[in-house]
């Protein structure tokens, strides 16, 4: 909305009789959420942000979507108490670069 477009419509709010249209109006009731949601405020390396905007385009749904389903799956196999866990990747990279290994090569 441009800046003359803003003006007349508060010009007309200010000035117009909405009674007929609030007394009219219905309240919709809504359930509360379960689970509130609760923002927390991660930093990732841009390569990993791009790799998850991939994923989440091909998959039609927001990266943030996609983040929080694949922490629950792996909460979910967590909670279970599987000693056979995966070990992240991230873990087995900074274990190579620890003993002087570098990055290793894809086979």
């Amino acid at each position: 909305m441009n800046p003359d477009q803003l003006r007349e419509t508060a010009e007309y709010y200010d000035t117009a009789d909405l009674s007929e249209h609030i007394e009219q109006a219905t309240w919709e009731e809504h359930e509360p959420a379960a689970e509130p949601m609760v923002t927390y405020a991660l930093r990732l390396p841009r390569p990993v942000i791009d790799q998850l905007r991939a994923a989440a385009q091909s998959r039609s749904v927001k990266v943030s979507t996609l983040m929080r389903e694949w922490l629950e799956e792996r909460l979910a196999v967590e909670s279970e108490g599987n000693e056979d866990a995966t070990v992240p990747v991230s873990a087995l990279l900074a274990l190579v670069a620890e003993r002087g290994g570098g990055r290793p090569r894809a086979s």
